[in-house]
């Protein structure tokens, strides 16, 4: 009973709270016209690469400073798919990362390599190795194939 009597003061407070101040008016500076809006400082690029089963892999980077960090992402049609962030640098064309990555529910880490050509990323392939710390890694990157592309495309 004690709070019913505590609910038309709450909502009196409320309301003298919204009730404008009696304070005069001052004069108002002019409002400058709002800029357009500012272009991200670090720019995302944007590929995926379409299958015909509607399976869609996806790869978005930003260059941030001397650090590469994105997002890669495998949806398969009709099976789990490989999703997670990565971190890494950029050679010239060539993007060295680690991917921390979520694959039928477990968490597994790979070194991952793209070269950046144009309006493409190539993905390099290649026998993976698992090192002491549990890391998956290419056994031999000279010998990797370039041969996985994703097309560029607008960012949403």
């Amino acid at each position: 009973m004690k709070n019913l009597n505590l609910l038309p003061l709450a909502i009196g407070l409320l309301l003298s709270a919204c009730t404008p101040s009696e304070k005069p008016a001052s004069p108002e500076a002019p409002v400058a016209p709002e800029a357009p809006a500012a272009k991200a400082k670090f720019p995302v690029h944007c590929f995926e690469q379409h299958m015909p089963d509607s399976s869609v892999m996806s790869f978005h980077y930003t260059e941030y400073y001397d650090d590469i960090v994105g997002i890669l992402d495998y949806s398969f049609a009709e099976k789990d798919g490989a999703h997670g962030t990565f971190k890494g640098t950029k050679d010239g064309n060539v993007i060295t990362a680690t991917w921390n990555y979520i694959i039928e529910g477990s968490n597994q880490v790979e070194v991952v390599m793209f070269k950046i050509e144009g309006d493409k990323a190539l993905k390099a392939s290649g026998e993976l190795e698992e090192t002491p710390d549990g890391k998956l890694k290419m056994k031999d990157p000279t010998t990797a194939t370039w041969e996985e592309t994703f097309l560029r495309v607008e960012c949403d």
